[in-house]
């Protein structure tokens, strides 16, 4: 049976990151063009995960924002703001992965867009030659 990839498996989101980089590079740099009708379920499937990944954020959030009850000593205070601050903000924690994986889908959505108007200045250049010819 295969490996179950966690939600906030920092390596797998930071090969995706690796990857959408990869995908903004060639859009920019004109490799990379998609007609749009073609990027249409693309880009609705980003803004779905956009979606949830949106209200995970916010339950998340509101979960790692609340210490744990860990007692009413000191030493049990220190240990829930530690364990607060590690969930929150610390790299690899789950705070973090979060922020990390909506810029993911932020740069997907850019490579997108620019993918689209690289289809149309092909389109164009195209109909020009035609015109020319």
């Amino acid at each position: 049976m295969g490996k179950s990839v966690s939600a906030l498996d920092t390596k797998a989101v930071g090969a995706a990151k690796a990857e959408s980089q990869k995908l903004l590079k060639a859009a920019h740099d004109g490799g990379f063009r998609i007609s749009p009708e073609g990027v249409q379920p693309l880009e609705q499937a980003v803004a779905e995960m956009q979606t949830r990944l949106l209200t995970i954020q916010r339950r998340t959030v509101l979960m790692l924002s609340q210490a744990p009850k860990l007692g009413a000593h000191e030493y049990g205070h220190a240990v829930a703001a530690h364990d607060q601050r590690s969930a929150a903000d610390s790299v690899g924690s789950a705070g973090t992965v979060l922020k990390q994986f909506s810029q993911v889908l932020e740069d997907l959505q850019t490579a997108l867009t620019k993918a689209v108007e690289n289809y149309h200045e092909a389109e164009n250049s195209a109909a020009d030659s035609v015109r020319s010819s």
